[in-house]
This record gives C-alpha cells, sequence and structure tokens, in this order.
C-alpha cells in the first residue's frame, strides 16, 4: 500500500478456517493440486494474491468457494478469468534503495520538469526526516507527494502526476509508466518568475523498476487542509485575524490564500480528542480554560511537519529563550511579531500557522529563566507580562494536548517590507520588551535628525520628534510601537540616522508623510531648516516619494 494508507485503517481481520464438508473438499483438492504442480513442474510457483470485489461476492466465496460464486471476467484485458493481484507491490523499493535526491521532477506536457526551488527542498528535508509522504507548497497550491508511490496530488483539485528523482549518486528513480492528470504549474502571476525550465531525461538513465501501476495512478492522499473560498466567512475571518495584528502597510492583497486544518485521519481525530478533552478538564479545573487565538511562525518545513504530525513530534522547544524552554506563540492581535521566523521561499511567500491553544492559569515567567515547565500544579502556561502579553510558552510536555492548528495563511510580502520585519528582534529572546510607550510630545531626544522628502515639491525638513507628534493620532498602536522602538534604537546608537529615517517611511508610507508635511506648511507651524553647521550633526533621509507602499492618512486601523 501506499504510505498513506495506515495501520489505524485496517478494523479487524478474519481467518478463513474450511470446517463443513464442502469446505474441507475443496481445500483437500487445492493441496492435491499443489502436489501435483510441483511434481509436474518442479515448482507449483505458489504465491499469495489479492482478490478485490463486491461484500457480497467475498461472502458467497467464503460460503461455496472460487468456482462456483465467481464468474469469470469477461472481456478484461488479458482474457476472460479470475483476476488476482500479487501479494506484495513492490510500492517502496525505489524509495528504499534510493540515496538523498538532489532533483525532483514532475510529469507535465510529455516531459519531466524540476519542481521549483522552495517545494524541492521541502521535499528533500522530508526524504532526510524518512517522511515518504509529505505536503509542499507548488505556487499557491498545496501539494501531497507521495514517494513511495511517485505521484503527487493537488489537495483542491485532486488532480495528480508522476513524480521521479535523480539521487545524489546520479541515479535515476522514474516510473515505467507516467501520468499527467493536469496537475497545475506555479503561477507565474502568484511566484513572480519564469516557470521552470523543463529537462528530457535520457531513457538509458531510468530505472526500470515499476512504482506506478495503471495509467490513472493511485488515488490522491486525503488532505488535512481546507482551501478557503476568498468569499467565504472563515476566509473573511481569518484574514481581518492576520491582519488586525498587523501596521497597516500590510495590505489584504499580500494574503495569497488561506487553507484551514481538519482532522480527517485517525491521528488527526485522535490530537483533536485529546485538545477537547484537555479543554474541558481545564475548564473544570481551573473555572475558564482561557483558550485562545495564537500565532506560530517557523518554516514552511515545520509548519507542514505540525500539520501531519501534530506539535508535539514536529516542533522541538525553544531553548535559550527568554522566557524558558518551550513553545512560543504571540497574541492573535500581534501576527506581525511572527513574520520575522516565517521563511521565504523563492518566489518570496511566507506561511504562519494561526492556533487555537488552552493557556489556562498563566505563569508570569521572569526574563532570562531556564524553566521548562509550570513551577507548581497552579500553572498551566507561560507569559512574558499578565497585563500586557506579548508571547505565551506552553511547555513541550502540554504541546499536544494544548496546542491545536487551525488555519495556514499564505502571503507575500514586497523585497523591502520583508527586510522591515526581518530587522526587528525577534520576540523570544528579547529580555526587555517594550512595554510603556510614553506620548510623543515628551519623547527625550539627546540626538536630533530631520526628515524630508527630496526632490518633492515640499522642499521643507521637520525633525522626527515633531513629526513623530504630529502623526501619534493617525497611526495604529501597533505602527505607535514600531515608531518608539525605532526612536529607542537610533537613541541609543543601535541605529544609524539613515536606516531610522528609512524605517519611519515604512511604518508612515509616502501618503502621511506628504500630508504632515503639507498640513504643517498651510498652518505656518513648520520648524525651520537647520544652518549648514547644524547639518554637520543630523542626517536627512533620502526618502524618494512612491517608493514604498501609500497609506491613507486617518488609519488607525480601520480593518
Amino acid at each position: 500500500m501506499p504510505s498513506f494508507v495506515k495501520p489505524e485503517n485496517v478494523l479487524c481481520i478474519y481467518e478463513y478456517v474450511p470446517k463443513d464438508t464442502n469446505a474441507q473438499v475443496q481445500y483437500q483438492a487445492f493441496v492435491s493440486q499443489l502436489r501435483s504442480k510441483r511434481e509436474k513442474r518442479g515448482d507449483a510457483n505458489f504465491k499469495y494474491a489479492w482478490f478485490g470485489s463486491t461484500a457480497q461476492e467475498i461472502l458467497r466465496i467464503l460460503t461455496c468457494g472460487f468456482g462456483s460464486a465467481v464468474a469469470p471476467t469477461a472481456g478484461a484485458a488479458f482474457g476472460s478469468g479470475n483476476y488476482l493481484t500479487p501479494g506484495s507491490r513492490p510500492f517502496s523499493r525505489n524509495y528504499l534503495n534510493s540515496g538523498l535526491p538532489r532533483r525532483i521532477l514532475y510529469y507535465k506536457r510529455g516531459e519531466w520538469t524540476d519542481f521549483p526551488e522552495s517545494a524541492r527542498e521541502a521535499i528533500i528535508d522530508g526524504f532526510r526526516h524518512q517522511m515518504p509522504c509529505m505536503v509542499v507548497f507548488f505556487g499557491c497550491e498545496l501539494m501531497l507527494v507521495d514517494l513511495l508511490c511517485m505521484v503527487m496530488s493537488n489537495s483542491r483539485t485532486k488532480k495528480h502526476a508522476s513524480v521521479a528523482w535523480i539521487d545524489e549518486a546520479d541515479r535515476c528513480f522514474f516510473p515505467c509508466v507516467s501520468f499527467d492528470g493536469g496537475v497545475d504549474e506555479p503561477s507565474e502571476q502568484v511566484s513572480g518568475v519564469v516557470r521552470p525550465q523543463a529537462y528530457s531525461v535520457p531513457a538509458p538513465q531510468m530505472v526500470t523498476e515499476v512504482i506506478a501501476g495503471d495509467g490513472n495512478g493511485p488515488p490522491a492522499p486525503e488532505a488535512k487542509i481546507l482551501n478557503l473560498q476568498t468569499d467565504s466567512g472563515s476566509f473573511a475571518f481569518m484574514e481581518k485575524l492576520f491582519l488586525w495584528g498587523m501596521p497597516s502597510f500590510v495590505k489584504p492583497e499580500n494574503v495569497l490564500c488561506i487553507y484551514e486544518y481538519v482532522p480527517k485521519d485517525t491521528n488527526a481525530q485522535v490530537q483533536y480528542q485529546a485538545f477537547e478533552s484537555q479543554l474541558r478538564s481545564t475548564r473544570e479545573k481551573r473555572g475558564n480554560a482561557n483558550a485562545k487565538y495564537a500565532w506560530f511562525g517557523s518554516t514552511t518545513q515545520e509548519i507542514l511537519r505540525i500539520l501531519t504530525s501534530g506539535f508535539g513530534s514536529a516542533v522541538a522547544p525553544t531553548v535559550g529563550a527568554a522566557f524558558g524552554s518551550g513553545i512560543y506563540l504571540t497574541p492573535y492581535h500581534r501576527s506581525f511579531s511572527s513574520v520575522n521566523l516565517c521563511s521565504v521561499d523563492g518566489n518570496g511567500v511566507q506561511c504562519m500557522l494561526l492556533c487555537q491553544v488552552i493557556l489556562g492559569n498563566l505563569e508570569q515567567v521572569r526574563p532570562g529563566s531556564l524553566q521548562n515547565s509550570p513551577s507548581s500544579d497552579d500553572y498551566d502556561s507561560g507569559v512574558d507580562f499578565r497585563k500586557d502579553p506579548r508571547c505565551f510558552v506552553v511547555w513541550a510536555t502540554h504541546a499536544n494536548t494544548r496546542v491545536h492548528p487551525r488555519s495556514v495563511v499564505i502571503f507575500k510580502l514586497p523585497p523591502n517590507l520583508q527586510e522591515y520585519f526581518f530587522d526587528l528582534s525577534d520576540f523570544r529572546f528579547d529580555k526587555n520588551p517594550i512595554r510603556n510607550i510614553p506620548p510623543f510630545n515628551r519623547l527625550s531626544a539627546p540626538k536630533h535628525t530631520f526628515v524630508s522628502l527630496p526632490g518633492h515639491e515640499i522642499n521643507q525638513q521637520m525633525p522626527y520628534t515633531i513629526l513623530y507628534y504630529k502623526v501619534q493620532h493617525h497611526i495604529s498602536p501597533i505602527e505607535k510601537e514600531l515608531l518608539f522602538r525605532h526612536h529607542v534604537d537610533f537613541q541609543t546608537g543601535a541605529l544609524t540616522s539613515e536606516k531610522f529615517l528609512g524605517k519611519i517611511s515604512v511604518v508612515l508610507g509616502d501618503h502621511l508623510l506628504v500630508s504632515t508635511l503639507k498640513r504643517s506648511i498651510d498652518r505656518g507651524i513648520f520648524e525651520a531648516a537647520p544652518n549648514a553647521d547644524d547639518m554637520k550633526d543630523t542626517a536627512t533621509s533620502r526618502m524618494k516619494p512612491n517608493s514604498i507602499p501609500s497609506k491613507k492618512a486617518n488609519d488607525s486601523r480601520g480593518r
């Protein structure tokens, strides 16, 4: 069987025992025939084989035997008779004999084509971790790749196509029968790159072991995720939750697609039942289970492993982090904090996992703690600060029962925004997170720098502290926090003037910058530009209009 058929799919097995006279006569005739063939041929070529049919016909066979219960298959491909399949087909031989793949290919329009680099790396990583069946992103589509059966399937359309590979020793592993069921290639619009080059593999290099059976291919593996339609209520809810925790320069068009996790197989259903049981147990014990939505950012490969195996099996606790060793998640209204933990594929695409987490009684963990479990039975999970949490810590021993995947958000940011997020500090290792943000008219700024728009008709400059003060009522709390963080980094010397002003431009956007400068001129309250001597100790922004995504003024999170 392919690897997606699990032991739990086998409900029970009955052994046939010939007890009545008719059954015993038939069995004696079979044994007699076995001896006769052995004497005549030297080898009876005795094999186990499978016979598939309706439940009624199989019951008739068990009652009356093959000769009385089964009619020959007339008009079949290889003549009229009783058709059986070998007891074991070499589904896994190629996979077991192969070294680590260096190229992964799929069959499309009569030729073999290389997988996109991001999908190839995910498949090789799965092979390295002895995972013959895995899910990978193919552009914005989710594909289930089964190396045992050498097939990939689109989890949404159920179309499938043959898969092959070349290992590090340059040995080629190809199915003898290749099929193309119309699996879509990565969208050029989504990826922003040219379609991958097609390669024709010379026939002599092909390995002749048969993995794919008939031309139609094996059935598609059952997916655990559902691609949400963009006009559905579920999509709107997940998108709103994702954008709610983002600065306003992250737009709905940056969300490519959203997958909802659907636990279908036995293992996934058992884990979900354990989560539900833990929810009830915590509610009874604490009075309130304190269940929340939270974001988990990680590499695409790790998120796919979570969807396959669950948190407990797929995620190692973050060791050496600021608030102990465990699984770190961010509150639903702070998705921006997890962006820099999400890997970027070759097309600039990232994914983030939305989870339901049972927090129970939260224990405030001190920065620098080496804690890896609750300090007492009075607590269930860790938190950096009870009144205003920036991160939750689920201890590794509780991962499978207290964290449940809900959905995967696939998003793509422009390169300048990716760079901006990756420059932010990793919240898991930030031992001194910013708590109190003062009013921007009270900022202490021993170091000064001026903001301007060179080349724009508004040829004026403004001290950044005054700019902060004028925009503070036109930005969201997240943007205010980011601006204050950059102010602190600039004043402590962690940011140069140029980088500091660049970050201001990203957070505020051209539209708000221009409107604020223009409004100040119209009111006659503009600050005078510094003289030449002052310019020696200050820096002026080199921001160019329209070089970054615009932002509407007065946008205080009106999503």
